[in-house]
C-alpha cells in the first residue's frame, strides 16, 4: 500500500513538472542564416556555413559592421553606412559615402586562395529590421544583397548575391 502511495505521488509529481511553463518559448525567429554564391556557385565552390557572426553599432550609433566568418575560415564584412537608415525596405548602394565619410562596402576573404575582394557596385537591401521577440535591447536584422566585387589590383571580379536572416546586434 505504501509502495502504492510512493507511485501516485511520483506520477502526480511527474504531470505538474511537464506543465511547467518556464520550458515555452515564444522567440519567433528562427535563428541566425547567411547564405552567399560567387558566380552563380556557392561560396568558394561549396556551401558557405555559418560558424560565427557579429554585428555591430559604430562608435557614432550611424553605422553597422557585420563580420561574418564560416566553418572553414571565410570571412566577409558588411559595412553599412548611415545613408537611408536601417530600416526595413532600406537599400544601400555599394560606393556610397555618407555625410560622416563613410563608404559602404562588402570585403570577401578567401583563404584558399589567399585573395580579397572589394564590392565595386551593387546593391543591400534590408528586408526586415525588427525588435528582437525576446530582448527588447537587441535587434534582428535580415538583408539581400547583390554585387559586383574585385580583388585590389583589379585583375579578378566576381558577382556575389546571398542573404542573412535574423543576425542580432545591441541596439
Amino acid at each position: 500500500m505504501k509502495s502504492l502511495r510512493i507511485i501516485y505521488v511520483l506520477f502526480f509529481s511527474i504531470i505538474i513538472m511537464s506543465c511547467s511553463s518556464d520550458d515555452v518559448k515564444n522567440d519567433p525567429s528562427e535563428g541566425p542564416e547567411f547564405h552567399a554564391t560567387i558566380n552563380g556557385a556557392p561560396f568558394s565552390n561549396y556551401h558557405f556555413q555559418l560558424g560565427f557572426y557579429d554585428v555591430v553599432k559604430g562608435t557614432n550609433g550611424n553605422t553597422l559592421k557585420f563580420s561574418i566568418a564560416d566553418k572553414n575560415g571565410k570571412q566577409m564584412t558588411l559595412f553599412l553606412n548611415s545613408s537611408g537608415g536601417f530600416k526595413t525596405g532600406t537599400v544601400k548602394q555599394m560606393g556610397d559615402v555618407d555625410s560622416d565619410k563613410f563608404r559602404t562596402y562588402i570585403e570577401i576573404k578567401d583563404n584558399q586562395p589567399s585573395v580579397q575582394y572589394f564590392s565595386q557596385s551593387g546593391t543591400l537591401k534590408i528586408t526586415n529590421n525588427r525588435e528582437h521577440p525576446s530582448n527588447s535591447q537587441k535587434s534582428l536584422i535580415s538583408g539581400e544583397f547583390n554585387v559586383v566585387a574585385s580583388t585590389i589590383d583589379g585583375t579578378n571580379s566576381i558577382t556575389m548575391k546571398g542573404s542573412f536572416n535574423d543576425l542580432e546586434f545591441l541596439k
